[in-house]
């Protein structure tokens, strides 16, 4: 149980040092990166390629002409890449909340309260839990968006590699055995 606390807690720290110049999700097919208000695209054997927050897409620094449609499909890959950070973030916060329920517990075990602290810890183990779905989530809805743009804009089918299904149940697999533990 501790063992699996301290994981926990560093992998939280961890999101949290990595979230503040920008967020990385890596995939077996590629990496998306937000920085400096872009989401860039690194398919596997492609050419980098951004999106901005009005919807614009460029690959290689050229710009890529979208109709209406495809631009709010991009807008909306965006939207989902650019909330994985703020979830990451919203993770590293609720281990550090519960950081400072194994340390209060320190304390409080000496005592022999080790009940009240083992709830307390667990309540904030499940926070982590629930927010490790919402990057889930992100990640479904950048699948979503990508399998859009791919079958509507042809520029856009390299990169539709980069998040795939077995990302996402591979998410939703491990926060769904971490609440059970």
């Amino acid at each position: 149980m501790l063992k699996r606390r301290l994981i926990l807690l560093a992998a939280a720290c961890a999101i949290v040092a990595g979230c503040e110049g920008g967020s990385h999700t890596i995939t077996d097919h590629g990496r998306i990166t937000t920085r400096g208000g872009r989401v860039v695209l690194n398919a596997q054997g492609a050419t980098e390629a951004t999106i901005d927050a009005s919807g614009s897409f460029s690959i290689d620094g050229k710009n890529v002409s979208v109709d209406d449609h495809q631009r709010e499909l991009l807008r909306r890959y965006y939207a989902s890449a650019t909330a994985i950070r703020q979830h990451g973030i919203e993770t590293g916060k609720a281990g550090a909340a519960m950081a400072g329920e194994a340390l209060k517990g320190v304390a409080e075990t000496a005592h022999g309260d080790e009940d009240a602290v083992d709830k307390r810890v667990e309540a904030q183990t499940r926070k982590i839990t629930d927010q490790v779905m919402k990057i889930c989530d992100d990640m479904a809805g950048i699948k979503t968006a990508q399998d859009e743009l791919g079958a509507s804009l042809p520029a856009f089918k390299p990169y539709t590699v980069i998040m795939d299904e077995k990302s996402i149940t591979d998410c939703r697999d491990d926060s769904k055995t971490e609440r059970k533990d």
